[in-house]
């Protein structure tokens, strides 16, 4: 990079630190020592921060202390050489391999609904909390399983695979079958991650591939599943079981695991047909074994209010009371708020299903396993004592507060009931003590608070053996040896899957924090070693030294918990001491270790102390650590339940390492009887047992999948930067990484590296050692070789026993970079390129000079033909383009002409109907008129023969007789005033023809003279259409806008009113105050106060009163 206090110029894509975001993506504009320039983008949040170019606005520079980086360089982004971030599915492949880079390529993953990443022989798993239904269908899990296990191929099948927990289980399925090795997967996370759903899915997946391989039923999809085998069945259907005993909400996680569990899947190995190959596989699947650590009791009697107790006190609750009152008839019509154990929750459903549906869930699988009947009866009697234990109240008896008695009398009764004992042993068992020395034995009564301990310490131990008594049943009906064809006689072989809790740090962290980090210490030691092992075999095949690989192990941490003089020594010695207690095992912890690099000592508070585990500090609360760690029963309470007709309740459940310990052929001595006082620690058992988990593990080969909560909001899409890298470290996915890349932090492929860096290479001065004879691989690694050799010249330096030490070292098929080297070439890659762009220019000049020397010859008789023709060519276009739109123009004519004719053919056609229909009239009033005027001819006969009669008729004949005339002669005149009408009507449908005619001759010539403006007008037309759209969006914008501003005025107005009335209320109050002083105190003064007081209230007031009259006239 230069030496300290050289400017470098240089442009890059780097990563920064940031207290708020943990990593930033920034852009390295130059370096002046231990200071970096830097351009940070201005992002809109967290959520939008992206590696590469146009991700975000121009931010402002900054500097960056190169001291607070490792090897003094800031981590480059992994984006190509157009400044697009590059996605990998495994991150092995990332040129820049460190945390920010780990934390983006994870969270652009994330983004893209890809919620698995793979970084070698690690799957990390991201929660996305929504389900991907194309992910988990019987297809892919066919898909997954053919290419993984049963088609043949020499490359890494993983190759051209979307990582994915099915590929971890096909590997382990594989690992067995073909070459006998038993397997591990470990699964790890904190609550919420997904731990024990992505232990599903694997399960699930292990019970697919055992079924050999199939054809993809592309047409049927999911509904093509093979029917399981029963054992199987039970098998799968044994993880939700367990979850409903010993799963619990909390504020992480719905369906969080409060206790950790190793499940053995046994496979019936043997290859009948001789040796296995991708046809012809035994390994089918024959029975479980699962062993639990660490249940974590407390919660059975205390949980926080925003949580729940474990599921199955809930399920029990929830159940119909016709069954539950069926177990127990009290428990009929009995809610949440019946025991104080539970309490309300606002919490109505788990993954999508009511207490009551998951009830009969656990129900139907419980009698999968064989718990029925009188077993399921036993059982849930067994929960109801827990719950009735939390129910009883105490007192001070008989006003004595060293002594206490039972003071829920009922309650004690139904717990009796419920036990099969007497009263009278329940309340001795609860309020007494019994104390033995070598001499004598006598009984000590108990406290009220220390009978409620007591009856809290039952019920946990109650629901212990419950729950070991559930795990009893299950292992009964899944192990291979007792459910599978001669499982006595069989070795099987292992797939273990273990889902334990993850790393835990919180504000006051405790005993039981303490356990699981010790656990999570023992493992982060096998992982580190399987990582080293993976390294070494990777360095192996790339023909790179070991000795360059340097790392640090947790030794010294384990050495401080569990070394001889280490806290769980002290803890256990303490437990033993009489009256030994919280404080003295602080000291003696802290005195005994004053050594270890790893022990933090408190200096405010001698309560606590601190570990530098491999996550990170964590200071742990000291207080009830040795009574936590006792966890013992006191006898009387251990005879009660002997007492009990429950067997769940009376009987002792072995713990598991206990009966493996006595599945043993011999027995041994007899065992010296144990006080009542001095008992196994609880960090002894669970010592114990974790020292049988690893052992185990051990003998197999590890398979890791780090489940990761992006957020805590459990919103999809959405990657929260600090909490996520907290989670990697405390997985163990940063020092896996840390040491993967000890030596050489930074790697590319030979071609990578002669494409990328070939600028930089002086090949006269450091010629290749490539010969024509060498296969493509060899010749790239020489190429690479000489390459590095002349641009990292400046980076060698020479070690304490005077070796030359290059910056890289180049393997077969990749280059591996030392800390620094890769970021030295990024910003010295482009002055390589200089010398290349004068190349490119002498070329390029030539190539102009010799285009005009042969101008110059030739003459400009080429230019001119040229010219020509190109003219001609445009004119030929500008008439093709003319005579195009002069045909356009002549058929629109032709339509519009063809439009108009019709339109004169209707016209003509009307008017046709018209002079047809003024005809008919006209012929139907010269047939009425000549009809008219016979019947005037016949009536004038009829007078004139008449006449003469009529003379002799009556004068009212005479009257009828002209009547009739004068009606027929108004007749007459109707008829030829319609006849009128008729002639005018014609007249002015004649005269609207001649206009029509007139206005198409019109309309026919000023369409050929307009024809070519009425595109123009259209665009104008919708010119002014879109801005009138664009005037009416800003105006109802604004109304909406006038409408806000008049409510928050008239909110204002109200908040203002208000203060006015309280103000005049003030005024009155302090008026009648006043009043009563003036009447009734003698001291002046005091009366004098007051007055001042009022009057400076009064005047507050109209001020205020003055202010709102003016506001309010200004808003009117």
């Amino acid at each position: 990079m230069g030496k300290k206090g050289e400017q470098e110029k240089q442009k890059a894509y780097v990563f920064i630190r940031d207290p708020e975001f943990g990593w930033r993506p920034a852009i390295l504009e130059e370096t002046r020592g231990d200071t970096a320039i830097v351009s940070v983008p201005d992002y809109k949040d967290e959520q939008s921060m992206m590696c590469g170019a146009n991700t975000s606005k121009k931010g402002e520079q900054g500097q960056v202390s190169l001291k607070d980086y490792p090897a003094n360089v800031l981590p480059l982004q992994n984006v190509d050489h157009n400044g697009n971030i590059q996605e990998f599915p495994d991150m092995v492949k990332l040129p820049y391999l460190h945390e920010a880079g780990i934390l983006y390529n994870l969270k652009r993953r994330h983004i893209l609904g890809k919620p698995y990443t793979r970084t070698g022989d690690i799957v990390i798993a991201v929660n996305p909390f929504q389900w991907f239904n194309e992910l988990y269908t019987e297809n892919k899990r066919v898909y997954y399983s053919n290419k993984l296990v049963w088609e043949a191929t020499e490359k890494d099948p993983r190759d051209g695979l979307e990582p994915h927990v099915y590929e971890v289980s096909s590997l382990a399925y594989k690992g067995l079958a073909f070459r006998s090795q038993d397997q591990s997967i470990l699964v790890s996370g904190e609550s919420g991650a997904g731990k024990t759903e992505t232990v599903k899915i694997a399960m699930n997946h292990m019970a697919s591939v055992q079924m050999g391989p199939r054809k993809i039923d592309l047409l049927h999809g999911d509904s093509a599943a093979t029917h399981l085998d029963p054992v199987v069945q039970r098998v799968v259907e044994s993880n939700p079981l367990l979850e409903a005993f010993g799963n619990a909400s909390t504020r992480r996680n719905d369906n969080s695991s409060r206790f950790g569990k190793y499940l053995q899947l046994q496979f019936d190995n043997r290859n009948k047909n001789g040796m296995a190959s991708v046809t012809n596989s035994n390994c089918k699947l024959a029975g479980s074994k699962c062993e639990v650590y660490l249940l974590e009791k407390n919660r059975v009697t205390v949980h926080d209010e925003k949580e729940r107790t474990f599921h199955m006190f809930y399920q029990i609750i929830a159940a119909p009371d016709s069954v539950k009152g069926g177990f127990w008839g009290p428990m009929a019509g009995t809610n949440r708020n019946s025991f104080k154990y539970v309490g309300a929750s606002a919490t109505k459903d788990v993954e999508g299903k009511t207490d009551s549906e998951h009830f009969d869930h656990t129900v139907k699988t419980l009698a999968l396993v064989g718990v029925t009947g009188d077993k399921l009866t036993t059982l849930m009697r067994a929960i109801c004592v827990v719950l009735q234990s939390g129910n009883l109240t105490f007192g001070a008896k008989g006003g004595d507060k060293d002594k206490s008695e039972i003071t829920s009398s009922k309650v004690a009764d139904g717990l009796a009931d419920l036990m099969g004992v007497t009263a009278d042993d329940l309340t001795l068992g609860f309020t007494e003590r019994t104390m033995k020395t070598k001499t004598e034995t006598y009984k000590v009564p108990l406290s009220e608070e220390f009978a409620k301990d007591a009856c809290d310490a039952f019920a946990k131990e109650v629901y212990g053996k419950i729950f070991l008594w559930v795990v009893k049943e299950i292992n009964a009906a899944t192990c291979a040896e007792d459910n599978y064809k001669n499982g006595n006689n069989m070795e099987f072989g292992i797939v273990g899957m273990l889902d334990i809790f993850g790393f835990e740090s919180f504000v006051r962290n405790r005993f039981e924090q303490l356990c699981i980090n010790y656990a999570n210490e023992k493992l982060q030691q096998k992982f580190t070693e399987d990582v080293f092992r993976s390294v070494q075999l990777e360095y192996e095949a790339e023909g790179i030294a070991l000795a360059e690989i340097q790392y640090d192990d947790n030794t010294d941490v384990l050495d401080l918990i569990e070394g001889r003089t280490g806290l769980l020594a002290m803890l256990n010695e303490e437990c033993i001491r009489p009256k030994g207690n919280d404080f003295d095992f602080v000291q003696k912890a802290l005195q005994q270790n004053t050594k270890s690099p790893c022990l933090i000592t408190n200096k405010t508070d001698r309560m606590s102390f601190g570990i530098h585990h491999y996550a990170g500090k964590v200071m742990y609360d000291a207080e009830g650590f040795v009574s936590s760690n006792q966890d013992t029963l006191p006898t009387d309470l251990e005879d009660l339940m002997h007492k009990s007709s429950n067997e769940i309740v009376s009987k002792k459940v072995d713990e598991p390492e206990a009966a493996a310990k006595d599945s043993g052929g011999r027995r041994g001595p007899p065992k010296r009887q144990k006080s009542n006082i001095v008992a196994e620690t609880v960090w002894g058992k669970y010592k114990t047992q974790l020292a049988s988990l690893m052992s185990n593990l051990r003998k197999t080969q590890s398979r890791y999948i780090r489940c990761i909560k992006p957020n805590m909001k459990k919103k999809p899409i959405l990657m929260e930067h600090v909490p996520t890298i907290e989670q990697l470290r405390c997985a163990g996915v940063v020092a896996a990484v840390t040491l993967a890349r000890s030596a050489f932090p930074n790697r590319l492929d030979n071609n990578g590296v002669r494409f990328r860096y070939g600028s930089m290479w002086d090949k006269n001065a450091y010629p290749s050692a490539k010969t024509m004879g060498m296969d493509a691989g060899k010749g790239a690694a020489c190429d690479a070789d000489a390459i590095l050799s002349c641009a990292l010249k400046p980076k060698e330096y020479v070690d304490k026993n005077g070796n030359l030490k290059k910056a890289f070292v180049v393997g077969k098929t990749k280059t591996f970079f030392r800390a620094g080297a890769m970021e030295y070439l990024e910003s010295n890659r482009s002055t390589g390129l200089d010398s290349q762009a004068t190349t490119i220019q002498k070329y390029a000049r030539g190539y102009v000079v010799r285009q005009q020397l042969k101008d110059l010859v030739r003459g400009n008789s080429d230019k001119l033909r040229a010219a020509k023709e190109e003219a001609e060519r445009e004119a030929a276009e500008r008439k093709a383009k003319f005579d195009a739109e002069k045909r356009e123009r002549d058929q629109a004519r032709k339509s519009q002409g063809k439009q108009y004719e019709e339109q004169m053919a209707e016209i003509r056609r009307r008017m046709e109907e018209a002079d047809e229909e003024k005809r008919q009239k006209l012929q139907e009033i010269a047939d009425r008129k000549a009809k008219a005027e016979e019947e005037i001819a016949i009536l004038r006969e009829q007078t004139s023969e008449e006449a003469k009669k009529s003379l002799l008729e009556p004068k009212k004949l005479a009257a009828q007789q002209k009547k009739k005339i004068e009606e027929n002669t108004k007749l007459i005149e109707f008829l030829k005033k319609e006849n009128k009408k008729v002639r005018k009507d014609h007249e002015k449908i004649k005269a609207k023809y001649d206009v029509v005619k007139e206005n198409n001759d019109k309309l026919i010539e000023a369409n050929e003279t307009t024809g070519n403006d009425f595109d123009d007008l259209n665009e104008t037309t919708g010119r002014v259409h879109s801005k009138n759209e664009d005037l009416t969006a800003t105006l109802e914008k604004a109304k909406k806008d006038n409408k806000k501003l008049k409510e928050k005025c008239m909110a204002k107005q109200e908040d203002y009113m208000a203060q006015a009335e309280t103000r005049l209320e003030y005024q009155k109050t302090m008026a009648r105050i006043l009043n009563m002083i003036q009447d009734k105190s003698k001291e002046q003064q005091l009366v004098e106060d007051t007055v001042v007081i009022a009057l400076e209230c009064e005047a507050e007031a109209k001020a205020i009163m003055a202010a709102l009259e003016a506001e309010t006239a200004e808003g009117m």
